[in-house]
């Protein structure tokens, strides 16, 4: 499992530790090494100090992240890493901004994924696209990174403007891309970690009246058992194993009770 917190130092966001893991992994498939002779590329050089040569030991596992002079440098060797490091470090920053800055984050994604979003790519003020059911199996046809992305901003767009029908759109966008996710070389090795942490954070609502409403935890290896290919299934089964993550059922979040009329509370 991967360890976010060490004791003596300041916890490190989950993400920060899953965007370090997938810059190693974009690094290791571009230059066709193990992380631990990744340094000696960037270096030019065939030896270097072993405490230098073990940082990428330690990027790979999470502990430890690179310094933005560092990331240029292995840029200059590996075009495109500093792209892939940059852009995963966006999930943080979505989940703590709020509607104002929406339009702008959108602007970020892939062009044919923003397209999804907007009728107009370069006209001010921006005009969105609804969105809708066709918005969604359009964006879990693309099914790239960004598309998971777009789940979590608009997540966060229903929470600003309390539409339950936008947040129930977003989180079918979000179980239509997780297969797709997993099945992306860059990501396989977290998506349970990555997962795990959306589930956590944007929960789900069961109505138990039209005043009260359960936010519960759906853990996505549901969906993996459900609706993923047999395949997927069995090699995600198998990291997990390999690492000896607790299953879902093992961890016991409190389930959140909502009155809209008086205080939450927990059970």
């Amino acid at each position: 499992m991967i360890e976010v917190r060490k004791k003596g130092r300041k916890p490190k966001h989950l993400t920060e530790v899953l965007r370090t893991i997938v810059w190693v992994e974009y690094a290791k498939q571009q230059a066709n090494r193990k992380a631990f002779s990744v340094e000696t590329l960037v270096r030019g050089k065939p030896t270097q100090p072993l405490e230098k040569l073990n940082r990428w030991n330690r990027y790979e596992n999470g502990k430890h992240t690179p310094k933005a002079e560092y990331l240029d440098e292995v840029e200059s060797v590996i075009p495109g890493s500093r792209v892939i490091f940059d852009h995963v470090s966006d999930f943080q920053f979505y989940v703590e901004n709020y509607k104002d800055e929406i339009n702008d984050l959108i602007q970020r994604l892939e062009p044919e994924v923003k397209f999804q979003l907007m009728s107009r790519l370069k006209v001010e003020p921006i005009k969105r696209k609804p969105f809708n059911e066709y918005a969604v199996e359009s964006l879990t046809r693309i099914g790239s990174i960004d598309c998971l992305v777009v789940a979590i901003l608009m997540i966060q767009e229903s929470i600003y403007l309390g539409s339950e029908k936008r947040r129930e759109l977003a989180l079918e966008l979000y179980v239509g891309l997780t297969e797709k996710i997993a099945q992306d070389s860059l990501f396989f090795n977290i998506h349970p970690e990555l997962f795990d942490y959306i589930d956590k954070t944007f929960k789900h609502y069961i109505f138990l009246a039209p005043n009260i409403r359960l936010s519960a935890v759906i853990f996505w290896r549901s969906y993996r058992d459900n609706l993923w290919s047999e395949e997927m299934k069995q090699k995600s089964e198998a990291l997990e194993a390999s690492r000896k993550v607790a299953p879902s059922n093992e961890i016991s979040p409190k389930t959140r009770l909502e009155s809209l009329d008086t205080p939450s509370y927990f059970d």
